[in-house]
């Protein structure tokens, strides 16, 4: 069901009012960019036309609230009951973490994440081998990369089982479809917006000036402190 311009809802139970003022409130999508992502070039990197910035969502608690209840009962009606939520260590993500992890009394761990945008290898919490695990982002923007496979390896690499993955929204991309085949049955999505990313030889020719997405990010966090 679409909401707003480029952001469709996929939850069938969050609710399309609830919904509705998530994205005109907090109003976390952001276009008219051309952003390097991750913003250092230590690796691979795409080109984004837009950013969906939960950012914003978790500066709202009731919003907050609505996304953690629906995500709970998508467990509940999947009957999963995992030991640990597993998602990247960066400060929005981790705000919502602990608020998920109380609710579904699971415990938190965070894979460690550069100001880039990329993962590193350290994990800070206790991962022990043979743990049920949901993995989970914020923002998928990638169209899945993250909650589809560097999470989720990382957890196998430490002996854990992932169960579900899990993000409040998912980007474009033909990662989708491999995304959905590997999570059949176990995989949440509350939103999927129009966050298309290029490689960095295949970008419009007519695309603005090219900004680090660390950048961009360190602009909507400065909206949300005034």
């Amino acid at each position: 069901m679409g909401i707003a311009e480029g952001v469709t809802l996929l939850s069938p139970t969050l609710g399309a009012e609830r919904a509705r003022r998530i994205i005109q409130e907090a109003d976390p999508f952001v276009t008219g960019q051309h952003l390097a992502y991750p913003s250092d070039c230590d690796g691979p990197q795409v080109h984004l036309e837009a950013y969906f910035a939960t950012e914003t969502i978790v500066g709202f608690p009731e919003f907050v609230s609505w996304l953690i209840e629906d995500v709970a009962a998508w467990m509940t009606e999947k009957e999963f009951r995992p030991h640990v939520i597993f998602a990247p260590g960066t400060d929005p993500v981790r705000r919502f973490v602990e608020q998920l992890s109380r609710a579904v009394d699971a415990r938190p761990v965070y894979l460690e994440t550069k100001p880039s945008g990329r993962f590193g290898d350290t994990i800070e919490g206790s991962l022990p081998a043979g743990a049920s695990v949901l993995a989970f982002n914020l923002t998928s923007v990638t169209g899945g990369r993250c909650i589809g496979f560097r999470l989720p390896d990382a957890v196998s690499q430490r002996g854990g089982h992932v169960i579900g993955t899990a993000a409040v929204a998912l980007g474009i991309s033909t990662l989708n479809e491999e995304l959905r085949r590997r999570f059949p049955r176990n995989l949440y999505i509350a939103f999927h917006v129009a966050v298309t990313n290029h490689n960095p030889d295949a970008c419009p020719a007519n695309a603005p000036r090219l900004r680090p997405w660390q950048e961009a990010s360190a602009e909507i966090m400065a909206r949300l402190r005034r």
